[in-house]
């Protein structure tokens, strides 16, 4: 089993890009929107632990297990 880490983070223009990795899954989100998306995708890995990390400002403020 591994830790998949779903990483959002706000860019310049205050949108939100969803990451996997060092991979961009989906950019020019508003916050709630990119929430949802990544929490859809965590369940989806059920077999494997996920970890959703907000990051803004380059300080991760908040980490939500699934």
């Amino acid at each position: 089993m591994q830790t998949i880490v779903y990483r959002i983070q706000e860019d310049q223009n205050g949108r939100w890009t969803l990451w996997t990795g060092d991979l961009p899954v989906s950019g020019g989100l508003r916050l709630g929107p990119a929430i949802k998306l990544a929490r859809m995708l965590a369940r989806e890995r059920s077999d494997d632990d996920a970890r959703i990390e907000l990051v803004s400002c380059g300080h991760t403020i908040a980490i939500d297990r699934c």
